[in-house]
């Protein structure tokens, strides 16, 4: 391909992406970006970075599966608590993104992971 022709294709596309926005939005854990498939690929990769306390959090959780797999809005009472403890504790998710996606108050949330405790 000559330069000319090279140009061209070039600002043609910067033109045709222009009004997408910018791809850092889909950004997954400040470190992925692509496909779904593609970023499943990599997580596994990444899984036995969560204890490392030096890596950023959302860097370390990036293995974890998103709430809409662990949280179903469904769920109440033992089963939503459990449920709740597991995307806390061993996913590291905080509280406000559990409660703002289960439609409920991060103390409830607090509370649920308590009683799930106490059992």
């Amino acid at each position: 391909m000559n330069k000319p022709k090279a140009h061209k294709r070039y600002r043609q596309f910067v033109r045709e992406g222009i009004h997408k926005g910018s791809p850092w939005s889909e950004l997954q854990g400040q470190v992925l970006l692509g496909e779904e498939d593609f970023i499943d690929r990599y997580k596994d990769l990444l899984s036995d970075k969560e204890p490392v306390k030096e890596i950023p959090r959302p860097q370390r959780y990036i293995s974890r599966p998103s709430l809409t797999r662990l949280l179903l809005k469904e769920d109440t009472g033992a089963r939503r608590n459990k449920r709740i403890h597991t995307a806390h504790v061993k996913h590291g998710d905080i509280l406000k993104e559990i409660a703002d996606h289960l439609g409920i108050h991060y103390t409830t949330v607090s509370k649920a992971i308590k009683r799930n405790e106490e059992k």
